[in-house]
């Protein structure tokens, strides 16, 4: 009987893979581009898993900000297309296999602080702006509770986080090719980023976009077995610390140490753990010398400026304090208090720093809102990793390593309302929950075995 299911369901695919196949032959014959095109789409809709999609979608994350699909518009990106996709396809999945939950506690957390954003809308010093970055907001947020609701199994998270590193290769890769063919970021000197036409990533944000990618990899490589998979990987490992480093990026090179130090209080110290810092070293000594420059005037310029920045922002944190500003309205009242720094940093600037951000716009209440959601998570995966051993126990480190790494660089940057932020707190709270225990397709048959009392029956693989 189960030969003869599996000869059936093996006919059955074969004939679907045929018919398509022939389908795709008479349209292409008939330059039919678009119906092509459409079911091209739906058979990849039908065949490839749900968390498939979702392993594209973080594969884009790190060309967000350069992957506009139409000029002049300033959200609809290939990676929103993709989350879209993966949004819709998780749903109907685990809906359908039974693999949907409730909303965890750390979602709704998210949604408490969503809320009082929100409702700043309605004291926000302008409201027009503080309006225009709701849907950015409510479409952030429905992404991770969807994806935070379905259950994964090990192997899923694993494709996951290897689609992760793989975007994060490529990324890198596309930047220092860039970068020797003399594209930098706003024609800067010597501040590598990934460009399409006139669309450019800010160095810094894509420096932190890479930090996810380098945490997996590190993890991989800690866990893999066969010296052709730790070679592959510590290449990979390379090519994406040399990507963070040609960015220049000071928050993002001291962030990849704090994820580094981390790793060795976690795992320990051995030949393993020693081979990240030290590949990282040696990406470093090929890193163009302008970030050592910048390293050297980061005291006389005060951080490019920051230092007067959070300075105005904590003189209007005082007078914003119960409930802020309003979402998105840093730079709106950045004028009003920028003599109030030792030094004049310009006008109209962003905050360089997501708690300050926090802070100033939707005032203490949404600051302790934000940090309760932050240690709730990390309180979350502490609680899972003392569980777990192996490979899940490393990958989970490797997702604690870069929130870490990732709230390094939130003091140095308004990192917020980005993709680059939301996707390591996902996969931190996909990876702090217990994986879905893989189902053979086909259950070995059980079959009875007499032995020598005729009372006593024995059962048998």
């Amino acid at each position: 009987m189960q030969n003869r299911g599996m000869s059936k369901s093996l006919l059955m695919g074969a004939g679907t893979v045929t018919g398509i196949a022939v389908l795709l032959g008479l349209l292409v014959a008939g330059n039919a581009w678009l119906p092509l095109a459409a079911v091209a789409g739906l058979a990849l809709l039908v065949l490839w898993p749900a968390h498939m999609w979702l392993g594209v979608f973080v594969s884009l994350v790190p060309f967000d900000n350069a992957s506009l699909v139409q000029a002049g518009t300033n959200s609809l990106t290939a990676t929103s297309i993709a989350g879209l996709i993966a949004m819709l396809t998780l749903v109907g999945w685990s809906i359908a296999l039974g693999r949907f939950r409730l909303p965890s506690r750390l979602s709704m957390l998210w949604l408490i602080f969503i809320a009082w954003q929100a409702c700043s809308v309605l004291w926000a010093v302008d409201q027009n702006i503080a309006t225009e970055r709701l849907p950015t907001m409510a479409s952030l947020f429905l992404f991770y509770m969807v994806v935070t609701c379905c259950e994964f199994s090990e192997r899923e998270i694993t494709r996951i986080a290897r689609f992760t590193i793989f975007g994060g290769c490529v990324a890198a890769a596309i930047c220092l090719y860039l970068f020797h063919n003399g594209v930098f970021w706003r024609n800067t000197t010597m501040r590598g980023t990934v460009a399409f036409g006139s669309q450019q990533i800010e160095s810094n944000v894509f420096a932190a976009g890479l930090l996810l990618p380098l945490s997996l990899v590190i993890g991989e490589f800690l866990t893999a077995k066969r010296w052709g998979s730790k070679l592959l990987l510590i290449s990979c490992a390379f090519v994406i610390a040399l990507g963070i480093f040609y960015t220049t990026s000071r928050g993002a090179l001291l962030a990849v140490m704090v994820m580094i130090l981390f790793y060795v209080c976690k795992t320990g110290i051995s030949w393993r753990v020693l081979a990240a810092p030290i590949l990282l070293g040696l990406a470093l000594l090929l890193a163009p010398g302008f970030l050592f420059t910048r390293l050297l005037e980061a005291g006389m310029t005060g951080g490019a400026g920051r230092l007067y920045i959070w300075q105005t922002g904590l003189a209007a944190f005082k007078d914003y304090f119960a409930v802020g500003a309003g979402v998105d309205n840093f730079s709106v009242i950045y004028n009003e208090y920028a003599g109030k720094a030792t030094h004049f940093a310009g006008l109209n600037r962003e905050p360089h720093n997501t708690f300050l951000e926090v802070a100033v716009e939707s005032g203490v209440i949404g600051l302790l809102l934000f940090i309760l959601v932050i240690a709730s998570h990390l309180r979350q995966a502490w609680q899972r990793e003392a569980l777990v051993s192996g490979a899940e126990r490393v990958r989970l480190v490797a997702c604690e390593s870069a929130a870490w790494g990732m709230l390094v660089a939130s003091f140095f940057l308004h990192l917020l309302w980005f993709k680059e932020y939301w996707v390591i707190w996902m996969m931190l709270a996909i990876c702090s929950r217990a994986p879905r225990k893989e189902v053979p397709q086909f259950a070995p048959v059980r079959r009875m075995t007499r032995v020598a009392s005729p009372e006593v029956v024995q059962v048998g693989a």
